[in-house]
């Protein structure tokens, strides 16, 4: 439970700032500019994933086994080998000094991924919380001086690539020295070189394909010739239903660890226990978060952003469906991450990526932003689905159940209603007062559900 509740104040931390990045950078430099830099953002995720190799996934699952320094540095130094050949491929065939300083940035996240999954193997979910709240306070410090003195584009580019720095700093600080890095050939292990990225290509493709369903619609509405104004009011609704995830991601960053230790040690039983738990868990915090940032889609627009991205507030209210979906599909992500059927995992990406990719093909130069919309909340409860049933042949948990269907037909009809009728301020607040009672009131049953424990 403390672990939840500290995990959240410093998700919840980092997303509002991230928030506020978007906030400024959409009042300050408008539209354009906001779509601009999410199509550099989205090209940088997928560069990312290569050079993350798994990331925590796989990392977190490797450290399960066992922990030193050799296998830490050793993945140090083949990330840093990956970064020095996409940084070069990218200076001569995508010279962008803006790209460029987010990928940088984002070659500081990949070293900073390892840290924090031996953190997460140790339990030291607070020490890492303290550790975002630093960093992300020192990126809005900069972003804020930028915003209010210098306006300069290439200033909030660097914000990133600085933060990062100041949190990979900081985690040097505390758990490694930099003699080690001098001892980088005699600490590297290169028969564990070898498995580990022999082994670590299904999580890579796999992210790669998930990066690509996520952000593959930015790039093609660009390939297909839409605005970057209008690009901007659909990643500022992302950006903003993005938000609702993060509890879904606290939780998963609680259950994993767990989740991944039964399993290497094919504890049965205690794995389908806590994974009923997880599934029920997922699926009531998802309608209370589907039915929250609908209600209120269009106000945090209009007042967070502004009359230039009124209309990203209806984008918003579309996307909110997927909350329900990406809640769902952590619990069976899971199971399948923590296995040795990884595979299975990347055959379900696969279909969904192609999937999603025909659809944006026809729908976006017919509908435009909304194509890609019903391109993703399509492919998004196709990916829950197909990860539900091959998470299966792992341990079998239920079929469909009647809470599912019940939460999809609810979300469907709200969503509607919100839509196609104009609720006034007074409706929308009596139900946000009904809620926040219907959670108060089951407070017990809550700490229970989002407390997580290795038996």
């Amino acid at each position: 439970m403390k672990n939840t509740l500290v995990l959240l104040i410093a998700k919840i931390f980092e997303k509002g700032i991230m928030f506020l990045f978007f906030v400024l950078l959409a009042q300050h430099f408008g539209k354009t500019t906001v779509g601009e830099f999410s199509y550099y953002y989205s090209i940088v995720l997928l560069l990312f994933v290569l050079l993350d190799m798994g990331g925590e996934f796989y990392q977190i699952k490797e450290f399960s086994k066992n922990e030193n320094l050799r296998k830490f540095t050793t993945i140090f130094v083949l990330k840093s080998l990956i970064f020095i050949i996409l940084f070069a491929l990218s200076l001569v065939f995508f010279y962008n000094i803006y790209f460029l300083i987010l990928l940088a940035s984002y070659y500081i996240m990949s070293m900073i991924s390892i840290f924090k999954s031996s953190m997460y193997i140790h339990n030291q979910y607070i020490l890492d919380s303290k550790y975002i709240i630093y960093e992300k306070t020192f990126f809005i410090v900069l972003i804020l001086f930028n915003t209010a003195q210098v306006k300069q584009i290439l200033l909030i580019y660097f914000a990133f690539l600085l933060s990062k720095l100041f949190y990979l700093f900081l985690l040097f600080n505390k758990f490694y020295k930099i003699k080690y890095i001098f001892k980088s050939a005699t600490l590297f292990d290169k028969s564990f070189a070898i498995g580990y990225t022999r082994d670590s290509w299904s999580y890579i493709l796999h992210s790669f394909l998930v990066v690509v369903f996520v952000q593959v619609d930015i790039i093609m509405l660009k390939m297909m010739n839409i605005s970057f104004a209008d690009i901007g009011l659909y990643a500022v609704a992302i950006k903003v239903y993005a938000i609702a995830i993060i509890f879904a991601d606290i939780l998963f960053k609680q259950y994993y660890p767990i989740v991944a230790y039964y399993i290497q040690h094919n504890q049965q039983d205690k794995l389908k226990k806590i994974m009923l738990k997880v599934q029920s868990t997922n699926l009531f915090f998802s309608i209370y978060f589907l039915l929250f940032v609908g209600l209120f889609a269009k106000e945090i627009i209009f007042y967070g952003f502004g009359d230039e991205f009124v209309q990203s507030g209806q984008m918003l209210l579309l996307l909110s469906m997927i909350i329900v979906f990406r809640f769902s599909m952590y619990t069976y992500t899971a199971i399948l991450s923590a296995s040795n059927l990884n595979y299975i995992k990347l055959y379900t990406s696969v279909a969904c990526t192609i999937t999603n990719i025909v659809l944006n093909y026809f729908l976006i130069p017919i509908y435009g932003v909304y194509g890609a919309i019903v391109a993703t909340v399509i492919t998004e409860f196709l990916l829950v689905i197909l990860y539900k049933a091959s998470s299966s042949k792992i341990i079998f948990l239920n079929n469909i159940t009647i809470q599912e269907i019940f939460i999809l037909i609810a979300s469907s009809i709200t969503i509607y209603v919100l839509y196609n009728y104009n609720i006034n301020m007074s409706i929308k607040a009596s139900i946000f007062i009904f809620l926040c009672v219907s959670l108060a009131i089951n407070y017990k049953n809550i700490t229970e559900k989002i407390s997580f424990k290795r038996e």
